[in-house]
């Protein structure tokens, strides 16, 4: 008998989101929300306000047998044209290994062509993990993990209650990295406003320099309506740097503290970034730093607030 399936839609929760570089991707529901917005952590997130106020986005995981036919049904719709895969939600790599490898076997088995499975993931999610389950998973084929580091400052992240250390974040992606799964980190400038701006910026580009991490990209802080941070702000415990100049400087502090043997990509194509940088470092190092004076001395080169976005 002739399957149903092209006819049936993939589960997804909305609202969905995704790194920039994963537009082209299969999104696959393994997760549902965020296991840190479950416990109340990252005060500057939209997870935060899913959690609380959207029941569909509530932290769970998906039953096995619901992602793998979730599989099926992608292919019934794209084909071979599936090259890459990313599974949803906020950390996916929290599923219990015999399970996530699982789902990423049958993402290669369904797909013919496929060469990435990629995901979120919070650094416990790797910490728990033993140095011999992320082999599995690497050699299965889930060949890149996207971190949040938000910032190499202990103090900021206490302040946004991220709920985990530094060390615990730098320890997370040498971990990942160590087993062969490539790993992508971003912090956001601003984080720290106006009164640790400048040990945020600091410390976070000490971080990377230690974490050496695959990719690293920055985004620019946009306060979303509900959070904590917005309540912080209104009762004048975070004054927020507005100035998009004043961020700008932030951003070149952190790269000059940057120091990696590299080769890491940078990257700041997020569109809440006011200006976009791509390079190599350390390689490209001097030539970013120029960027950035030269969109100092001419500040029409930013983008605007109107182009600006979550």
């Amino acid at each position: 008998m002739k399957s149903n399936l092209q006819d049936r839609e993939m589960f997804y929760a909305e609202p969905i989101y995704r790194p920039p570089s994963e537009a082209y991707s299969l999104l696959v529901q393994a997760t549902v929300g965020c296991s840190s917005a479950a416990a109340g952590r990252c005060y500057f997130c939209s997870s935060y306000i899913f959690q609380q106020k959207i029941p569909g986005k509530r932290f769970r995981i998906r039953p096995t047998a619901e992602i793998l036919e979730d599989i099926e049904i992608g292919y019934e719709h794209y084909g071979d044209i599936v090259k890459k895969i990313f599974l949803l939600d906020s950390n996916a790599l929290i599923i219990k290994t015999p399970e996530l490898l699982k789902i990423v076997e049958k993402c290669y088995d369904t797909f013919p062509r496929l060469t990435q499975v990629a995901c979120y993931a919070c650094c416990e999610d790797i910490l728990r993990k033993s140095d011999a389950e992320l082999e599995q998973l690497s050699q299965a084929g889930l060949n890149l993990v996207f971190i949040g580091l938000e910032s190499g400052d202990q103090e900021v992240l206490d302040l946004i209650n991220k709920g985990v250390t530094v060390q615990d974040q730098i320890d997370s992606v040498i971990k990942a990295n160590a087993a062969g799964i490539r790993t992508s980190v971003t912090s956001i400038i601003g984080l720290g406003g106006r009164k640790l701006y400048h040990q945020h910026a600091v410390n976070t580009g000490k971080a990377v320099s230690q974490m050496n991490p695959t990719f690293f990209a920055s985004l620019t802080l946009m306060v979303v309506p509900g959070t904590p941070m917005e309540e912080m702000i209104r009762k004048g415990e975070f004054e927020l740097v507005t100035d998009p100049l004043e961020i700008i400087r932030e951003l070149e502090l952190m790269i000059q503290n940057i120091d990696v043997p590299g080769p890491v990509e940078f990257r700041t194509n997020h569109a809440s970034n006011y200006l976009p940088l791509r390079g190599t470092l350390p390689k490209d190092k001097a030539a970013l730093l120029s960027t950035i004076q030269d969109a100092l001395r001419d500040p029409t080169r930013l983008r605007s607030e109107a182009m600006r976005g979550l």
